[in-house]
């Protein structure tokens, strides 16, 4: 059953972001990309990425027909984002998915070393996640070359 559910929610995810896909068109200048991915990177360097993840994909479901949905790519060919929040009927990309993501994405401080229970807390508290979610999953590829995925189920 829950392998059943991973698959169905992975395919969704995969079929509804390909149809999607919208570029972000203001980039910002310093934010990381897929080509320094792996790289050895400074402290100094570190510290003036944008965000220290390359991808972020947010699935949270609060039944069968509501969900609060974030994809984010930065990769060579350039930014995509889209926010779909089912609750609020709103349906972001590219540029318009991106100015509202930012500044939640900025606050977002966990790296590929934070305890799983810290990472969800903490994208629950920056994207005011109501705690009637059934599921939350969170799968990021950071700006070291690290890939990780998150989850809590109620």
């Amino acid at each position: 059953m829950r392998i059943k559910l991973w698959l169905v929610v992975s395919l969704m995810t995969v079929i509804l972001y390909g149809c999607t896909k919208e570029k972000v068109q203001d980039v910002p200048a310093n934010a990381p990309t897929e080509q320094n991915a792996g790289q050895q990177v400074s402290d100094t360097a570190t510290e003036q990425l944008t965000f220290n993840f390359l991808e972020l994909s947010l699935d949270v479901d609060y039944s069968a027909t509501e969900s609060y949905e974030v994809e984010y790519e930065n990769k060579k060919s350039g930014i995509e984002a889209r926010l779909k929040d089912e609750r609020k009927n709103e349906k972001l990309q590219g540029d318009a998915a991106y100015t509202k993501l930012e500044p939640l994405f900025k606050q977002l401080t966990f790296d590929s070393t934070t305890p799983n229970d810290e990472v969800i807390d903490q994208v629950i508290s920056v994207f005011h996640i109501a705690e009637d979610f059934q599921s939350i999953e969170v799968e990021v590829e950071f700006a070291d070359g690290n890939e990780k995925e998150f989850k809590r189920i109620k």
